[in-house]
């Protein structure tokens, strides 16, 4: 027969059995994948950071190098931190911390990065930026809403659906193998052999040659005063710019802004369709490749050149274009655990900045995803 105490023992260990049985387990606050994206970044920033400083001499270079850095690192930190509130807006808190935490020194631009996307974090951050709290315990995750809600951050159209996401990893896959083997090679070979002020030419050349497009899909939009500045930049800089070599349009304040036929069918209600990737052309939707293709055909070159000289202008394009972001995407690859969702999230919000026309993002309630961070 058991004695008193043994009984005890017995019965406290089989109360907690039922206990644990009885208790669902807590979910982390913030996604083991989100901080294992945070934290990685931050590391690849300080690695980064410290090889500048070995190998520039140059105080300046290293200012802007630095700079740059400062940019590309706490973009990629503040997309995970809205990957996080995408899939669990009340978690916002949490992993806006777990940012700030990991990357103390990049809290500004992380604020910045995300004040893109959520613009009333400008209001939500008093500046100089308070001491950061230490995360809150754990707690269940909130029941899911209902399949048929809006999510309450939307950072791009379409944020989390990918239904194509098999056949648009193996494009993925083909892409950057011939990104990776074939254009990266041309576009450093273009850089090395020409300077700063030639690139920069080819860029504005190849940007004026796509005014009339944007001309065209301004009056589409009904945008009357936006194709008055595009048609008026394209005349300007064919002319005194001289073919579009020279950007001189800005100095007399027709600023330049991005107008396409997907964007004209936005306007109009139509939806983007799913994401994906295009052999050859990379990230799109469904909506985006149509407009592609129509906006050749408005694109009076198409009429006005030969096909071996439109297409010699492509290849061109294509370099010049690749040669422009040879940085940001290398440092992108290095610093992301999944360089697929990385880059699709990155295009998703520039595109969706470009859909907007600078607009915010229209979001509701944002004040209460951030209150707990002061």
């Amino acid at each position: 027969m058991a004695r008193p105490a043994n009984r005890v023992a017995i019965c406290a260990g089989l109360f907690l059995l039922a206990l644990f049985a009885v208790i669902p387990p807590v979910q982390a606050a913030v996604p083991a994948d989100i901080q294992g994206r945070i934290n990685q970044s931050a590391a690849a920033w300080r690695d980064s950071a410290e090889q500048q400083k070995l190998i520039s001499s140059d105080p300046n270079m290293a200012a802007i190098t630095g700079a740059m850095n400062r940019k590309v690192y706490s973009s990629m930190i503040a997309q995970a931190v809205m990957d996080a509130i995408s899939r669990n807006p009340a978690g916002a808190a949490e992993a806006t911390t777990a940012a700030f935490q990991a990357a103390p020194e990049l809290r500004n631009d992380i604020v910045q990065n995300l004040s893109t996307a959520f613009p009333a974090m400008a209001s939500t951050f008093a500046s100089p930026f308070p001491p950061i709290r230490a995360p809150p315990v754990a707690r269940p995750s909130p029941a899911p809403e209902p399949q048929n809600s809006a999510p309450a951050a939307p950072l791009a159209q379409d944020t989390n659906d990918d239904p194509l996401e098999g056949f648009n990893r193996l494009m993925f896959g083909l892409n950057d193998f011939l990104d990776t083997y074939l254009l990266v090679p041309i576009a450093e070979v273009y850089r090395f052999v020409m300077p700063e002020t030639l690139r920069e030419m080819g860029r504005n050349f190849f940007e004026n040659l796509n005014e009339p497009v944007v001309a065209i899909n301004d009056l589409l939009q009904g945008d009357m005063e936006n194709a008055g500045v595009s048609l008026g930049r394209f005349v300007v800089n064919s002319t005194i710019g001289l073919f579009g070599f020279f950007e001189v349009a800005e100095e007399i304040e027709l600023k330049q802004h991005p107008a396409d036929f997907s964007q004209t069918l936005h306007t109009y209600g139509i939806g983007s369709g799913p994401f994906i990737v295009l052999p050859f052309f990379g990230p799109s939707t469904f909506r985006d490749a149509i407009g592609s293709g129509v906006d050749s055909f408005l694109n009076p070159v198409t009429y006005l050149l030969d096909f071996e000289t439109r297409m010699y202008l492509k290849a061109s394009e294509i370099v010049v274009k690749r040669e422009e972001f040879l940085d940001e995407v290398e440092e992108l690859k290095k610093g992301s655990v999944d360089y697929y969702a990385a880059l699709r999230s990155a295009w998703r919000q520039r595109r969706a900045e470009e859909l907007r026309k600078g607009a915010p993002v229209p979001i509701e309630n944002v004040d209460k995803l951030f209150e707990d961070v002061k």
